[in-house]
């Protein structure tokens, strides 16, 4: 039996590297040979690793002619050298621009825009905590390797946040959550990935590379008397009260909640197709997650005294317009204070809430944990909630945080008395 691929180990300067071997029907032997960029290492080599990126490229250029095939195997170009050659620091704060190629692409092609905000948080972590790295200074792209990118993250998990004051004066912070610093891992991570996707440099040096350990904490969410509690107390202030049921009753994110027009609230339904964000604007929901969610009674009545006090109601008008700034909604804070003050309002107070965890995006947390308690089926609670994944929708249930221990307790007994009379019977 032939193969369409045979592995072969490579020596480099860095170590030695698996290159696959491909087969030329025309020319009847293994012909063209490309690095899959897997180290040789460990007990089992990382073959299966290897293997992996060889049907990949394989699947990629199965319907690719010999000649193009040759010059896709060998891409020895001026662009491979370029990119390799460049100053690593350099290549990167490039990388994190929005004229990017990567930005590009992810907007005109993917079309999932990376927001402004997101690149200049990743352009920031580049000089902030890539730049300082004596052993980064005068090393190029194709000279980053996983050895030196481990003594990085030993170095990474010590630093401490930074802030830079309007005056030029740097000031320095706590060191950084282990969550912190694989934001910063993640934004160097893509943008060299690119570069081996690319074909611009061979090896992938975060093959394996692990990150800093997180200490996570879960998000807190809401019992269903809590929530209840928010449909059944005075309404002091009607917005914040909405926002609460917007968030905990209908799923929504504080950016759609915020982007939330009176044209997308029609039949009973409410269309979430906007998100605003500062300084870009109305954009679509993350990940484009488009959908629709039914209204609940409560949810309509605090809606119906929305709209009475609206100054206007225009489809393309926000509902949560701030009264100062025209044509924009409230800002960030007035939702983050608003979901403080209606929790303590139902007997959550802020130091409990800060222990629990309990965010404005715990709202969410909430909707999808008790959607799943009351009986909705998943895959309806996931396309209320606009996931598309699986995995990152059971990141959201947080069922043994609202377990009514007495109820269950009841069940049980109940259960087990009346198995004892059937076995007695």
């Amino acid at each position: 039996m032939r193969y369409s691929f045979t592995l072969v180990k490579v020596k480099s300067k860095i170590g030695t590297i698996w290159h696959a071997r491909f087969w030329d029907e025309n020319l009847k032997k293994y012909a063209h040979s490309r690095s899959t960029g897997v180290l040789v290492e460990g007990k089992k080599e990382n073959r299966r690793e290897a293997e992996e990126v060889a049907r990949k490229i394989l699947a990629e250029n199965s319907e690719t002619k010999s000649t193009a095939t040759i010059t896709l195997f060998n891409p020895t170009n001026s662009q491979k050298t370029k990119t390799a050659n460049t100053p690593l620091f350099d290549y990167l704060k490039n990388f994190w621009t929005p004229n990017s190629e990567y930005a590009q692409f992810k907007r005109d092609v993917q079309k999932n825009p990376l927001t402004i905000n997101y690149i200049k948080m990743n352009h920031d972590d580049i000089r902030r905590h890539v730049e300082p790295f004596p052993d980064f200074a005068g090393l190029t792209v194709g000279n980053l390797t996983k050895a030196i990118l481990k003594k990085w993250l030993i170095w990474l998990a010590g630093r401490k946040a930074t802030r830079l004051k309007k005056d030029g004066t740097i000031i320095e912070g706590k060191i950084l959550s282990g969550r912190r610093a694989n934001s910063v891992v993640q934004a160097v991570r893509v943008a060299i990935r690119w570069a081996v996707d690319n074909d611009e440099i061979d090896i992938d040096p975060f093959q394996r590379l692990g990150e800093v350990s997180e200490d996570i904490k879960e998000k807190g969410v809401l019992t269903f008397e809590e929530r209840k509690k928010l449909t059944t107390l005075p309404i002091v202030d009607y917005r914040s009260r909405l926002v609460m049921l917007l968030g905990s009753y209908c799923g929504l994110r504080r950016g759609e909640i915020r982007g939330l027009q009176w044209g997308d609230i029609s039949d009973g339904l409410i269309t979430v197709q906007h998100n605003y964000i500062d300084k870009e604007g109305v954009k679509k929901p993350k990940y484009n997650s488009i959908r629709k969610v039914p209204i609940t009674t409560d949810v309509q009545k605090t809606l119906n005294i929305a709209m009475e006090n609206a100054f206007n109601t225009s489809p393309e008008n926000f509902i949560f317009e701030s009264p100062l700034t025209k044509g924009k909604p409230l800002s960030n804070n007035f939702f983050r204070n608003s979901v403080t003050k209606e929790l303590e309002s139902i007997g959550i107070t802020e130091a409990q809430q800060k222990a629990k965890n309990i965010s404005c995006h715990s709202l969410r947390h909430t909707f999808i944990t008790l959607a799943q308690l009351s009986g909705v089926p998943e895959v309806v609670v996931r396309a209320l909630a606009g996931h598309k994944s699986e995995q990152v929708h059971h990141k959201y249930i947080h069922v043994p945080q609202v377990i009514d221990f007495n109820d269950a307790r009841k069940k049980l007994e109940y259960y087990d008395t009346n198995e004892l009379k059937v076995v007695n019977a």
